[in-house]
């Protein structure tokens, strides 16, 4: 028995670890949605500086891109990834208020 313990194991430890970091990841991503959608409220009101400056003042690291066109705002924020995770990335688009 304990040796089909100790040769499962590292596999075991190794599943735990890929389901953990892909919970993370997926905390960011939604993090960065969430943070894309306030940026892009907030720019279509107050402009593009008091949006970079509401996502920046929630979520420390962000990478926040506001894009104004005619009668749209978009804006993208990106959180990096840690280690070898990939970037989480979010957009949201929201009508500019005359």
């Amino acid at each position: 028995m304990s040796v089909e313990l100790a040769a499962a194991l590292p596999a075991v430890v190794l599943v735990l670890g890929l389901v953990l970091a892909s919970v993370a990841w997926a905390r960011n991503a939604v993090i960065a949605a969430d943070a894309s959608a306030l940026g892009a409220r907030v720019a279509a009101v107050e402009g593009a500086a008091a949006a970079r400056a509401a996502v920046e003042r929630v979520v420390s690291g962000a990478v926040v891109e506001v894009n104004t066109s005619v009668s749209t705002v978009a804006v993208a924020v990106t959180l990096p990834g840690r280690g070898w995770l990939p970037h989480a990335r979010g957009r949201s688009v929201a009508v500019i208020e005359p």
